[in-house]
């Protein structure tokens, strides 16, 4: 089976200007594969984005009072602490990038080594804030695929023999949440609080990034909207290579698994025979 359906958010286009005073806005807004993502749209209504949104916010009220305990899974973690090739001192094409903006802003050897170190420093928050954000893609995915919000069924081209609204928790999630767990009893629980947990965490953690970044662009003599725009097509470029190609792959399965086990939870609703009921048991394994 195939499907069309693999889409991602919205997400609201903000004018920059030269000026660091709307820094927190455009750092909040970094596009990630922005070209890949619109190919993949979901074209969300405002009534579909509103109740999204109103039920994460619901979700996510008991989170916000224990401080985000919840520690971001290990996967993440991980490519955070990563600094790419693309962005170490000794790569090339980094340190190219790097001199074709500085000279303007720069008059001595150690201001230029100066620069060249916290200016580093800058592309690896806005790496950071970019890995945030392509996760939150997944997980958001994650959330909708759990909630029966995963498909729109405007968006189908022909009417399908079954339901796509059934909260259906992609293999991931249940492999991760439901391995240590004895008692399976509420799944569907466990497996949201534990997503929801997730983008909370990924929000707080993107927040923190963002106000690095503030920080140090805005103690940046020099630093323009121009330079950033420059360090974030780099950093995209390189990402979308690597990264953004693996969650894109990622989201696509989640699709095409929602088809394939809301398709077999319509059949059963059929009652096949025990024969019947092998086969397309084989097929959700």
């Amino acid at each position: 089976m195939t499907t069309n359906n693999a889409n991602s958010y919205n997400q609201e286009e903000q004018q920059q200007d030269e000026t660091l005073q709307n820094f927190d806005k455009m750092s909040s807004d970094l596009p990630w594969n922005i070209k890949e993502k619109i190919k993949v749209e979901e074209k969300l209504d405002e009534a579909e984005q509103e109740n999204l949104s109103e039920k994460m916010r619901q979700l996510s009220t008991n989170a916000t009072h224990e401080k985000y305990p919840i520690m971001i899974v290990k996967e993440i973690n991980d490519q955070l602490e990563i600094i790419p090739n693309y962005l170490t001192k000794q790569n090339i094409s980094f340190k190219e990038l790097i001199h074709q903006v500085l000279p303007s802003i720069t008059t001595t050897t150690e201001k230029l080594n100066n620069s060249m170190y916290e200016l580093r420093k800058i592309a690896i928050l806005i790496y950071k804030i970019m890995v945030i954000q392509t996760y939150q893609y997944l997980w958001k995915t994650y959330f909708k695929s759990g909630t029966g919000q995963l498909i729109i069924p405007p968006e189908t081209k022909q009417k399908l023999s079954y339901s796509t609204t059934l909260p259906i928790w992609p293999k991931e999630i249940k492999t991760i949440v439901l391995s240590n767990k004895k008692d399976k009893t509420n799944e569907n629980g466990i497996c949201l609080k534990f997503v929801n947990g997730q983008l909370n965490a990924l929000e707080h953690q993107l927040k923190q990034y963002q106000q690095e970044l503030n920080i140090k662009a805005n103690n940046f003599q020099g630093y323009t909207i121009s330079i950033q725009e420059k360090l974030i097509e780099y950093i995209e470029e390189n990402l979308n290579s690597s990264l953004s190609k693996k969650i894109k792959h990622q989201v696509d399965s989640i699709h095409y698994d929602y088809h394939i086990r809301a398709l077999i939870l319509e059949y059963f609703q059929h009652k096949p025979n025990e024969y019947q009921a092998c086969f397309f048991l084989k097929i959700d394994k």
